[in-house]
């Protein structure tokens, strides 16, 4: 009888059995459920955090970058040029340090190849050689000079409108207006509008400043890369000045040449806050003593740098 009891309790202990590890397998699901809610909220709540913080550093970037700007122009305005230099402040491109966050380079147009009071075409053909090679630099640099020009002569590696039949682009013939124009003349690589960049003002400047000018730009207008290269060497020294400059160079003042900086000034201003960037390339022409004190001139294409 006994064996009979055993064997009629066998089927609730399996069903007892079997209840259990359904239970258990509920249990394991709904952990595993609960556990994957955790990881989603959580990498969700991090994402945030993050897009929070990249918003933030923006921010912070973008209100470093005006600050910056704004104390530059105020220093331009209200202090001498050669006191800012005492402070090592530089006119020559090299980046200086004005807050946490942002550096600017601050350079001089009249140490730049000016396109409008252009009266050596040789020295731009010199300035893009290093980089083009001679006979590209030569289509370039004619190229460019016939789009200015008034005239409808071609210039023997230029490209007047018959060039540009068929493009939709018309010669301007005329003063460039904007930096971006540099894209529509003809033979213009991306290395050329590099160069230009580097090297020119689209502005007028009344006359060319050895202190503050380009180490390619100046050994192409002294024709002498090692004065180019003694005079750069010379730079964020405490000798560096007017008379040192001279001698480095054999220049002196004339009518198309000086040693006075501004009122044209170009401003490439970096901001960054750990991958945040914000970055401008601006021109101005500073009048301390005039009701309208600063002039804006332009704005300068320009690539983000890799961070």
């Amino acid at each position: 009888m006994i064996a009979r009891l055993n064997r009629s309790k066998l089927p609730n202990q399996l069903t007892w059995q079997k209840q259990r590890g359904i239970a258990l397998i509920q249990v394991i699901i709904t952990t595993s459920i609960i556990m994957l809610l955790a990881v989603f909220f959580l990498s969700s709540a991090r994402d945030q955090v993050n897009r929070a913080q990249a918003l933030q550093n923006k921010t912070q970037a973008y209100l470093s970058f005006y600050t910056a700007k704004n104390q530059v122009l105020y220093q331009l305005l209200t202090t001498d040029y050669p006191e800012l230099r005492q402070r090592d402040w530089n006119f020559y491109g090299a980046p200086i340090k004005v807050n946490e966050h942002t550096t600017v380079a601050i350079q001089d147009l009249n140490g730049l190849l000016s396109l409008p009071s252009l009266t050596r075409q040789y020295v731009l053909k010199k300035t893009l050689t290093p980089r083009l090679g001679e006979s590209e630099a030569n289509n370039v640099a004619d190229s460019i000079m016939d789009w200015i020009d008034k005239d409808s002569i071609t210039k023997r590696n230029g490209a007047e409108q018959p060039a540009y039949a068929g493009t939709g682009i018309t010669v301007r013939n005329g003063p460039i207006q904007t930096y971006t124009e540099f894209a529509y003349i003809n033979a213009m690589s991306v290395a050329a509008e590099e160069v230009l960049l580097e090297n020119t003002t689209i502005h007028p400047t009344p006359f060319f400043n050895p202190m503050t000018s380009p180490k390619t730009l100046l050994g192409a207008y002294l024709d002498d890369e090692g004065m180019a290269q003694d005079t750069v060497n010379m730079r964020g020294s405490s000798g560096y000045n007017k008379t040192a400059v001279q001698s480095a160079t054999q220049t002196y003042p004339d009518e198309g040449l000086n040693f006075f900086m501004g009122p044209g000034f170009r401003l490439t201003i970096n901001s960054k806050v750990a991958d945040s960037f914000y970055g401008k390339v601006l021109e101005y022409e500073i009048y301390p003593y005039r009701p309208r004190p600063i002039e804006v001139l332009s704005r300068l294409p320009r690539q983000q740098p890799a961070r």
